[in-house]
């Protein structure tokens, strides 16, 4: 049976369709309108608030202004201006010196260190084999002065200073010292560090007991991989049977650092998972070999352990077993994605929540060790690997302890040790009569 409509009614019916189609669409278009104009309007009070500034310093600054210096803190400030506080602003010359470490092979003096409470310069590492490790420079030493000015003496201060460290191959920098040695006394010492070539080792590592293996594992570069894989070939040849892996105070690398070195240690599958603005996910980090090392394991970490670190940390513990022994760490649960501007200069941005099978969005959280330990407020940080740290290093104290469980001593029953006693008197007595 079919229905007739009449023309009118039809003509009526598409004017209705019509008129709703154009209200969406309008409502739609409106909100988009509404939305540009809001941006167009917060975009001219930000340049005209800019305008302003930059008529009253041009006007009234009684020195000059540097151009260059002006448009480098203009576009720091940005950045350090919308509340991501991983995004960062570097220019050509910093992203290249960047990479170059990242590379794992450097030009440089051959130590890492840290701005020191006093404003001077701390050594935390140094570099086997480097430079500075020839000249005779020790983690916890105080760079007082560099190049016969004191640090705080420099016009940019403590960022001046380091920024002489970052030299051609062949410069020679001269370091004053002041060293604390063991007896509390304090020296003060002169070298001549030659900046020099060197494989960042980022991997160390020894046994601490016949069957467990410690291995260190100071950042990520593009020789971490190598240097972990031949440090676990080695511990295991040597008879470990359980291992300890240190990841305090490392401040993490890239996603791809990560899963080179995971490789060797979990089986196959998607380890890691990235969710973008716009709700997409995607695994960032995919381990490949069919088996994973099956031994059991602790990952030792603190408030400096932060992101691929913190990453590594909840992969052994989600596919491993492992055991996460220390303190509460970072919580740098964002991606990075770099992006180059004309002039070779870069802004890196967070532009994705990453997380693991069961560490869900950890950014601001960070990690929460199974076994909250602290470590004597009396040690130093800089000194945690030392081989005479499994003395007074409670964490690692700790993880030995949880790794490979020691046996309790039997505890002699002194019940039956009296009545052995009894019956051995009585036979004695028997024998004498």
């Amino acid at each position: 049976m079919s229905i007739k409509v009449s023309l009118g009614a039809a003509v009526g019916l598409m004017a209705i369709t019509a008129a709703v189609t154009f209200i969406i669409t309008s409502n739609v278009t409106l909100d988009r309108f509404n939305q540009k104009i809001k941006s167009v309007s917060e975009k001219q009070e930000f340049y005209s608030k800019l305008s302003e500034i930059d008529t009253y310093s041009r006007t009234h600054y009684i020195s000059e202004i540097d151009e260059s210096k002006l448009i480098e803190g203009m576009v720091s400030g940005y950045i350090s201006g919308i509340g991501d506080s991983y995004a960062e602003y570097l220019t050509a010359e910093q992203y290249a010196q960047e990479l170059n470490e990242e590379s794992g092979v450097s030009v440089g003096l051959g130590f890492n260190y840290e701005k020191e409470n006093g404003g001077y310069i701390k050594i935390t590492e140094v570099v086997p084999a480097s430079s500075a490790d020839d000249a005779g420079l020790m983690a916890g030493d105080i760079i007082t002065a560099v190049n016969n000015t004191d640090v705080i003496a420099f016009a940019g201060g403590y960022d001046e200073a380091i920024s002489l460290f970052a030299c051609e191959e062949g410069t020679r920098v001269k370091l004053y010292i002041k060293r604390t040695e063991e007896d509390g006394s304090t020296d003060f010492i002169t070298y001549d560090v030659t900046a020099q070539r060197t494989e960042k080792v980022t991997v160390t590592g020894r046994l601490l007991t016949p069957t467990q293996g410690y291995i260190r594992i100071a950042s990520f570069t593009d020789k971490t991989e190598a240097q972990l894989k031949a440090k676990l070939d080695e511990l295991i040849s040597a008879g470990a049977e359980g291992l300890i892996f240190d990841l305090r105070n490392n401040e993490g690398g890239t996603m791809s650092m990560l899963q080179s070195c995971l490789d060797h240690i979990i089986g196959a599958g998607d380890i890691v998972t990235a969710q973008y603005i716009s709700g997409s996910t995607e695994p960032v980090v995919v381990c490949t070999e069919a088996e994973k090392l099956n031994m059991p394991m602790s990952v030792i970490v603190n408030r400096n352990t932060a992101g691929t670190a913190e990453l590594f940390a909840f992969a052994l513990a989600d596919n491993c077993g492992a055991h996460t022994i220390g303190k509460n760490t970072a919580g740098k649960g964002y991606s990075q994605s770099v992006y180059t501007c004309s002039d070779g200069s870069v802004v890196k941005l967070s532009t994705a929540i990453v997380t693991t099978a069961n560490s869900g969005d950890f950014n601001g959280v960070g990690l929460k060790p199974e076994f909250d330990v602290s470590i004597p407020e009396d040690m130093d940080i800089t000194q945690l690997s030392d081989e005479a740290a499994v003395l007074t290093d409670t964490q690692l104290i700790k993880a030995m302890e949880v790794t490979i469980p020691q046996p309790e001593a039997a505890v002699p029953d002194e019940t039956a040790s009296d009545e052995n006693a009894a019956e051995e008197a009585a036979s004695s007595e028997g024998a004498a009569e």
